[in-house]
């Protein structure tokens, strides 16, 4: 039943050794990355990968015949993965399995009776450590629970609040004791839950609101992140410190938090139009020091080759944060394409964040006024279509604004010169 083979249709076909970013091949989505650098997720959506520089990618497993279930995790040294797939001692039921890589063996880790369909558990969440994770399993073919595995233990629920609903743990704590995911409202609503010890709280900000479905969570359990589907915010929840929300400049765009970093002080996320391609919007990191910046305009301050790449979804972070990883848009390919970066030195420089922001636009899907952001003086800015002809250009430019109302519909790359330096970002037009 276990497949194991190295790609050889066209994905994962530009490995850029020693590269600062990497183009991991069409519709690869990264979710999860080691300290070692070596990213998991999933390709199509149909099988579980694992690549690195050195080995280039691996489809480790494939889904069950609904694609794949669940999120796929690695540990910080890269030893071991948690993913979901079919299990062939029941009846190909999709269950929640680690893979151990050294030596390439697979071990179940059961549900809790029931299945929904062809699926049984899935994993959601692991600690950097590989010994505690978390995820989900049906308890009757329309709900089910979040639960949690702890190394040599079987499987546990966590139960639910709402009897008639469902809920699922999705990231966990270094230690075990603190997991993070969802209850379903009795409208069925996500709202952000904790479990300390196994008892169920809903996150909640500083004014007593419930968040919504958390994502992610640091090593100690303190701060986790996610997004509230109610107001379409981003949020950074912490224990003592309170809840920070992120939000777009972008009216139409909505924000969600998707990864963080063990020590808790990088989060990744994204915001984009909930009626357009998700691969439309802005990937982003977040700092407390320099607060939001943009992904592709950080990495094009660092003087990286961004190959193209819209950084549009972040996903996954390293343990230590120094590579992030998802999925982003190539316009000039016009294809979906995964990515790894890899930060300088030991990672991110949280106190160096705000210094590397350069120009940035909003709103983006413009419709007539656009506004370009930048603490320097612009010079000239021009609008070139995506075959290289110029269609807009202005020397003379007021407040940083430039109206691009007689521009069709469609894409354009926006090259901006301020006294500092250049930049061309990419652009929609509505």
């Amino acid at each position: 039943m276990k497949k194991f083979y190295i790609l050889s249709l066209g994905v994962f076909t530009l490995p850029f050794v020693n590269a600062q970013v990497s183009d991991l091949g069409s519709y690869v989505q990264v979710t999860d990355v080691s300290n070692t650098g070596v990213a998991v997720g999933n390709v199509y959506g149909s099988a579980f990968f694992m690549w690195s520089e050195a080995d280039s990618g691996i489809i480790i497993a494939e889904g069950g015949d609904n694609g794949v279930s669940g999120n796929s995790n690695i540990s910080a040294d890269g030893s071991v993965v948690s993913l979901s797939f079919p299990n062939p001692a029941n009846n190909n039921k999709e269950e929640a399995a680690l893979y151990t890589v050294a030596t390439q063996e697979f071990k179940f880790l059961g549900h809790l009776g029931a299945s929904s369909g062809t699926d049984t558990s899935s994993a959601w969440g692991m600690s950097s450590d590989g010994k505690n994770l978390v995820g989900f399993s049906w308890t009757t073919s329309s709900r089910g629970v979040g639960v949690s595995w702890k190394e040599g233990s079987t499987i546990v629920g966590l139960g639910t609040t709402v009897p008639t609903r469902s809920s699922r743990a999705d990231a966990v704590s270094a230690d075990g004791s603190v997991i993070v995911g969802w209850q379903d409202a009795i409208n069925g609503v996500r709202q952000g839950a904790i479990w300390r010890n196994g008892v169920q709280e809903l996150l909640k900000d500083n004014d007593g609101n419930i968040l919504g479905a958390a994502s992610a969570i640091s090593a100690d359990g303190k701060t986790v992140c996610g997004m509230n589907n109610m107001t379409g915010q981003g949020y950074i929840w912490n224990e003592t410190e309170g809840t920070t929300y992120i939000t777009s400049d972008n009216t139409d765009f909505i924000t969600s938090m998707s990864a963080i970093s063990d020590d808790g002080k990088i989060v990744l996320g994204l915001s984009f139009d909930p009626t357009t391609s998700i691969l439309l919007g802005e990937g982003f990191i977040w700092t407390k020091e320099g607060g939001k910046v943009n992904l592709n305009e950080y990495t094009t301050s660092l003087g990286y080759d961004n190959l193209g790449i819209i950084f549009a979804v972040p996903t996954g972070i390293s343990p230590d944060g120094k590579y992030i990883g998802g999925i982003g848009a190539n316009f000039d390919e016009g294809d979906a394409k995964g990515f790894l970066i890899k930060l300088p030195g030991a990672g991110l420089a949280t106190n160096d964040v705000a210094q590397h922001t350069k120009i940035g636009v909003y709103p983006n899907p413009v419709k007539d006024i656009v506004t370009i952001k930048t603490a320097d003086k612009i010079e000239t800015a021009e609008v070139y279509s995506t075959t290289g002809q110029l269609v807009f250009t202005s020397k003379n430019i007021i407040d940083k604004k430039i109206n691009l109302s007689n521009l069709e519909k469609g894409f354009y790359i926006l090259k901006v010169k301020t006294t500092q330096s250049q930049q061309t970002i990419k652009l929609m037009k509505n």
